[in-house]
């Protein structure tokens, strides 16, 4: 489904897709409803059948599991014979006409305990397309589903396409098994000839189509993911994610994954590393919603998970590389930026330097394109931006590579992107690493005496002699430490140290950046325990309006603790 209004100059347009079918995560088995994935309440709803999946009403219940059809000697009790059970019209809820997706898992081992979640994914896709063909009482040929989707077989390594050939002999006997004499495979479903080349015919006409349908959910599903409050506790008052509690503290979310689905039309989209599409969930709903103005004729992309601001450029196309098997030639990945330039970066030994020192090799050409490379393996070729648009941080940053064009340049890793200074590097990251590690022994214990706290800001000091001051280390450490000092009660230190870590989030992402957003909120519980409420109420706005950018009028659905946090917002 489509929506398209008009949000000032920019076109906003939603797609909302229901995904074809998913499993919960392992972690969130006990958790979190199996159909809507909302937390459950003490009084789950089990399934009638089985008792494994759990829902959190009676209506979820029924939506994923559908009226079990029973003989007449059939009981409630575990030991409810699974050939008892109907496929046929029971298989679908009498209110939303859903399929009953763990149906041919009732009654025997649990599927989803045993085996991976591609793989019990692959077993419902093929259980929700029997279901779909199969004549009532009689028994017919089938031929597996025909998802459209890429799979990259060829790529994967021997050991994994061996796994995956076992789980699919696993998953076939243990549908047979259910199934029984009713299904009858044709020799089609033994290979994938659609759309095939003749090499490809070759290497793969004896490749069971269920590896080819493994293969395709690793490569396209999606991972469903909730936002939740990190802040719960024993000692704090809990309201939808946002508590007040004597001697305040910070609010703060986390995402978390809660199952694994496959939507067809949303696998289709491409990604990019600064999408101008923003993805969330509504229940089992996968949305996507613009987040700036596109332009007609403009592609209209999503992120796969790795992000600008969030991984350097060599994280990014490591990460895409190694799940989705493509090499990534977006915008962000094609064109030198400040944030992959500053992020992991030493600053320069000048004082009045602002120049960038990276782990990474740059080598600019006469035909001004800069060639990356980490510890000596090439990472990728970006193109020098225009010359409008270099800001002053960027210039500051990288002088040298982006000044005198036309002339071949190499900056070696360890020396200053702008005066040529270099640093002892292996020392530099030796130091950053202890330092950044005796800050995070503040995330690690409850109760925080001062000297833990001195000796973490003992090592910021020394952090921010070696790191840019536009580095992700620095804006970490500076978040961990307002942490810690909201939760010791010194507000004022806190405040200061959060808007020092937004300030540099603000350089490695963008003011709009929905990672502002939260930060914001975490500033705004502060400002609150301060009793600053012109403060809170413009810093609440300010988070509450990129919010709107990524989550239109969902904002409140998607993130629980909004309303609870505007009311606190109010009051003061």
């Amino acid at each position: 489904m489509k929506v398209s209004m008009k949000l000032g100059h920019q076109t906003v347009i939603a797609r909302i897709e229901i995904c074809l079918l998913q499993i919960i995560m392992k972690s969130s088995r006990e958790t979190h409803c199996h159909f809507c994935f909302s937390e459950t309440p003490a009084d789950v709803v089990f399934c009638p059948s089985c008792t494994i999946p759990i829902y959190c009403s009676k209506r979820c219940q029924e939506q994923s599991a559908g009226h079990i059809s029973r003989d007449e000697d059939t009981n409630l009790g575990y030991s409810t014979n699974v050939a008892n059970l109907s496929i046929t019209s029971s298989c679908k809820s009498p209110r939303s006409k859903l399929f009953a997706e763990h149906r041919h898992e009732c009654g025997g081992a649990h599927w989803a305990a045993v085996l991976p979640a591609d793989v019990v994914l692959a077993g419902r896709i093929i259980a929700h397309s029997i279901v779909k063909r199969m004549p009532s009482g009689k028994s017919f040929a089938f031929s597996g589903p025909n998802l459209d989707l890429v799979h990259h077989y060829d790529q994967h390594s021997p050991a994994n396409k061996l796994e995956s050939h076992i789980y699919a002999i696993v998953l076939l006997l243990c549908l047979q098994n259910h199934y029984r004499s009713d299904l009858l495979w044709t020799e089609d479903s033994l290979s994938q000839t659609r759309n095939q080349t003749s090499l490809e015919l070759k290497l793969q006409s004896d490749m069971p189509k269920l590896v080819l349908l493994i293969f395709q959910i690793k490569v396209n599903s999606i991972a469903i993911v909730c936002m939740r409050s990190m802040d719960r506790g024993p000692e704090h008052t809990i309201n939808r994610g946002f508590y007040v509690a004597e001697g305040a503290k910070m609010c703060s979310v986390e995402q978390v994954r809660v199952a694994q689905a496959l939507y067809v039309s949303g696998s289709l989209f491409n990604h990019s590393c600064q999408p101008n599409v923003h993805a969330y969930f509504l229940s089992r709903a996968f949305v996507l919603r613009t987040t700036e103005f596109i332009k007609s004729g403009s592609p209209v992309e999503l992120s796969y998970g790795p992000q600008v601001g969030e991984m350097h450029i060599s994280e990014r196309q490591k990460s895409l590389q190694e799940n989705y098997y493509f090499s990534c030639q977006c915008s962000s990945c094609s064109e030198l930026n400040l944030s992959d330039l500053v992020m992991n970066s030493f600053c320069c030994p000048q004082s009045n330097c602002l120049g960038a020192i990276s782990e990474s090799t740059y080598y600019r050409s006469k035909e001004n394109f800069v060639n990356v490379s980490l510890g000596g393996s090439y990472v990728c070729k970006l193109s020098l931006p225009d010359v409008s648009k270099v800001d002053m941080d960027m210039e500051n940053v990288a002088k040298s590579l982006l000044q005198n064009s036309g002339v071949s340049l190499n900056i070696d890793h360890g020396c200053c992107m702008s005066c040529r200074s270099c640093i002892d590097l292996s020392s530099a990251l030796a130091t950053s690493h202890r330092e950044e590690s005796t800050i995070d022994r503040l995330k690690k214990h409850t109760f925080l005496d001062k000297t833990l706290i001195t000796e973490a800001l003992q090592s910021l000091k020394q952090l921010k002699k070696l790191r840019h001051p536009y580095s992700k280390a620095l804006a970490q450490a500076e978040d961990t430490i307002a942490e810690a000092f909201a939760k010791v009660g010194d507000q004022e230190l806190a405040r200061k140290h959060c808007e020092a870590s937004i300030q540099i989030l603000e350089k490695l992402y963008h003011p709009k950046h929905i990672i502002i957003a939260h930060e914001l909120i975490k500033l705004v519980s502060i400002l609150l325990s301060l009793g600053d409420g012109a403060s809170a109420a413009a810093t609440f706005a300010q988070a509450e309006a990129i919010f709107s950018l990524y989550y239109g009028s969902h904002v409140e659905k998607v993130l629980t603790y909004m309303g609870a946090l505007k009311k606190a917002v109010i009051d003061v």
